[in-house]
């Protein structure tokens, strides 16, 4: 837990609502502090829960609270001798006579008058289990038994206890019940909220699918378009190397232009060619194969 919510345990300070709340859940709830070992931790827990204080209080807080409203309950019901009190001037006097008076009466009566005896069979008891939330609430509840009472016990004081023991059982499961309905709805709505989430992840699952689909179709033709790059580069070598040929040959053929220039008898051939028949003449072949090498040498640029 961090330090803000500590603090905020700390400072808390319940209003008259909370703790009038208190009382009649305590009271009505008193079946579930039976003794037995963390029981009472439990049983203030769900307090808390009900009263929806669980991230203001702590269970040992909300404890201390009743312990100190008992004590006060006590003073005012029996104050010391020689002190006269009005009890009612305290106003959870009348809550706390309706939640302890039986409590208090017969702590006092078992002290003065009503003498069970020890051979006497002990009641039995019955552990009941209650689910609440996620935690399973346990109290022992008394089972109906004969009990053997001296004859200084009233028959109206057995029933009595009797009566109360059933009715702080049947107090707990009726305050229950509703958190268990409240509890199963939150279920229903979580189970609802699930299944949407199924059917939404199916949709994206599906939609990745396609996708996936399309990437490969789209991978597949990136490789069919590296391949015929890969055949025009080819072609391209190809053709370089064709130009290069072309381009040396021309450059021959230059050279022996010039050289053919520079000879004495340039002029006499020239001349002769002119008057012999341009598909016979050997310099005519010579132009004419000039003039190709330069066709193929504009066409290939």
């Amino acid at each position: 837990m961090d330090s803000s919510s500590t603090s905020s345990k700390l400072i808390y300070k319940m209003p008259d609502e909370d703790i009038k709340k208190l009382i009649q859940l305590r009271s009505s709830n008193s079946a579930l502090f039976d003794g037995r070992k963390n029981s009472s931790k439990t049983a203030w827990g769900a307090i808390l829960r009900e009263m929806g204080l669980e991230e203001r209080m702590t269970t040992e807080q909300i404890a201390k609270k009743w312990e100190n409203l008992k004590a006060r309950y006590k003073d005012a019901k029996y104050p010391p001798s020689g002190v006269e009190k009005n009890p009612t001037c305290w106003k959870w006097f009348n809550l706390m006579d309706d939640a302890l008076s039986e409590e208090f009466e017969e702590k006092i009566n078992q002290t003065s008058s009503i003498v069970v005896s020890n051979e006497a069979p002990q009641p039995s008891k019955r552990l009941r289990q209650i689910k609440v939330g996620g935690e399973i609430l346990e109290f022992l509840e008394e089972e109906e038994t004969a009990i053997n009472v001296t004859p200084g016990s009233t028959p109206h004081s057995v029933k009595q206890g009797r009566l109360k023991g059933k009715q702080a059982g049947k107090g707990s499961l009726d305050i229950m019940r509703p958190k268990l309905q409240r509890e199963r709805q939150l279920l229903a709505k979580e189970f609802g909220g699930l299944d949407r989430e199924k059917a939404l992840l199916e949709r994206q699952r599906a939609l990745a699918d396609r996708e996936r689909a399309a990437l490969q179709r789209d991978r597949a033709q990136l490789e069919k378009d590296k391949a015929a790059v890969g055949r025009d580069k080819a072609t391209l070598e190809h053709d370089k190397v064709r130009l290069e040929k072309d381009r040396r040959d021309l450059h021959r053929d230059r050279l022996a232009l010039e050289r053919d220039k520079r000879s004495p008898d340039f002029a006499k051939r020239v001349k002769s060619g002119a008057e012999c028949n341009g598909l016979d003449c050997p310099h005519g072949k010579t132009r004419e194969k000039l003039s190709r090498l330069l066709e193929k040498v504009i066409e290939k640029i």
